[in-house]
């Protein structure tokens, strides 16, 4: 498959949430791609979730793999995934993606034969481990760890106009009030304070649990964006990543 072939299946052009796609990955793939058709784990069937009737909107934050077959599973019960993989690849990368290149693409064939309606409600793929690198950032390494912003999600006042009144979370990082990893804290409370309702799930729940979003820091500070930016490294392709140049000394971010 090209890396057009494949981001078209994930983002068509007929689909009003395909605006939040991020291309930037996509973008720097090799021209095509050969994913395996065989040996892909079963993933959770989410037999317990509501029906896609439009009411209900997801956000997934599972490790890359794990989230793209969460994709795919709910593409599965009428949901449209969404990819806001915000990252690229580059020589010795801190956050490894090669297995989520792979998986998207698998992803791809299963969504070119998949009938979705147009007005399918939305389910939008994170990678949790986005700050959570393999190996440490240092000087040479290609750095992509990546963040989350409002922006790059619907507003409530566009997810109500559509419909949308729940908001689902499906993650694995319990249940406590500071188990939303703190960018994501940045949007769900946003939708929280507009009165979308909040509710989470782990993959292995059989049904989904109230969420209150606790505020997390700098929430609506005018700085709050300067400052994680800073703390990153954006790439020309529009996301994220960079080789960390060598420096006799300093300080590399999200360390």
């Amino acid at each position: 498959m090209t890396r057009e072939e494949v981001f078209d299946a994930w983002a068509p052009g007929n689909v009003e949430w395909s605006a939040w796609a991020k291309p930037s990955l996509f973008a720097q793939w090799p021209d095509t791609v050969t994913p395996s058709t065989t040996g892909a784990p079963d993933s959770h069937d989410y037999l317990w979730l509501p029906s896609a009737t439009g009411r209900t909107a997801i956000v997934v934050d599972l490790p890359a793999v794990e989230s793209v077959r969460t994709g795919i599973a709910l593409a599965r019960r009428g949901y449209r995934p969404v990819p806001l993989y915000n990252t690229s690849y580059g020589p010795s990368p801190v956050v490894e993606i090669v297995p989520l290149i792979l998986e998207l693409a698998r992803g791809a064939i299963d969504l070119q034969t998949r009938m979705l309606a147009p007005n399918a409600p939305p389910a939008f793929l994170l990678d949790a481990n986005r700050l959570r690198p393999g190996v440490a950032p240092s000087p040479g390494k290609f750095d992509n760890r990546w963040v989350v912003f409002p922006q790059d999600f619907p507003s409530a006042t566009l997810l109500r106009a559509r419909g949308v009144a729940d908001v689902l979370l499906i993650h694995a990082g319990g249940t406590g009030t500071r188990s939303v990893q703190e960018d994501l804290a940045h949007v769900l409370l946003r939708w929280q304070q507009a009165g979308i309702r909040m509710t989470a799930a782990s993959p292995t729940d059989s049904g989904v649990r109230d969420l209150i979003v606790t505020p997390p820091s700098w929430f609506r500070r005018a700085w709050y964006r300067m400052i994680t930016v800073a703390r990153l490294r954006r790439n020309n392709a529009g996301g994220f990543g960079a080789v960390i140049p060598v420096r006799s000394g300093g300080h590399y971010g999200y360390g």
